[in-house]
C-alpha cells in the first residue's frame, strides 16, 4: 500500500470513529437512557449522571483521535518514525488506560449502588478490555517508533 493511500485510509477511519462516537454519545446513549428510565422509573434519577459520565469519557477518545490525525500528517510528510509520533503513541496509550480506569471506577460505583445490571457490567468490562489492549499496543508501538527514530537519526548522520 502506498503511503498516500495509507494516510487516506487512516484519516477515513479516524473520521468514521469520530462520527460513530458522536452518534453513540448524542443519539444512541440518550435514547437508550430515556427508554430505560421509562421502563424502570426507580432508576430515572441516574439518567443525567450516566449520560454526563459517557460524555466525559468521550473526551480522552477525541484527544486520542486528534493525536492520531497528527500522526497521519507526519506519515504523509514521510516522517513516520519520529520522536513526536512516539510521544503521541505513548499519549494515546495513557489516554486509553485512563479511560479503562475511569470505566472501572464507574463500574465499582454502580456495583456499590446495586445498579450494575449484567448487560452494563459486560459492556463496561468490554470497554475496559479494549482500553487496556489499545494502551498496551500503543506503548509497544511507541517503543518501536522511538527505536526506529533513533536508527533513522543514526543513518542520517552516516555518510
Amino acid at each position: 500500500m502506498k503511503q498516500t493511500e495509507l494516510v487516506k485510509w487512516l484519516k477515513i477511519i479516524i473520521v468514521f470513529a469520530a462520527l460513530l462516537g458522536l452518534f453513540l454519545c448524542f443519539v444512541l446513549a440518550p435514547n437508550i437512557g430515556k427508554d430505560t428510565a421509562a421502563m424502570y422509573p426507580e432508576v430515572d434519577y441516574m439518567f443525567w449522571p450516566c449520560l454526563i459520565f459517557i460524555w466525559i469519557t468521550a473526551i480522552p477518545f477525541y484527544i486520542a483521535l486528534y493525536k492520531g490525525w497528527l500522526m497521519c500528517k507526519e506519515i504523509s510528510k514521510d516522517n513516520s518514525f519520529c520522536l513526536d509520533n512516539a510521544k503521541r503513541l505513548k499519549d494515546i496509550g495513557k489516554l486509553a488506560l485512563f479511560e479503562s480506569i475511569f470505566y472501572f471506577v464507574g463500574m465499582i460505583i454502580l456495583l456499590n449502588m446495586n445498579l450494575l445490571h449484567p448487560s452494563i457490567f459486560f459492556m463496561m468490562v468490554f470497554i475496559i478490555f479494549v482500553g487496556i489492549s489499545i494502551g498496551i499496543v500503543s506503548f509497544a508501538l511507541s517503543h518501536l517508533v522511538e527505536k526506529a527514530s533513533e536508527l533513522k537519526d543514526e543513518n542520517d548522520l552516516t555518510i
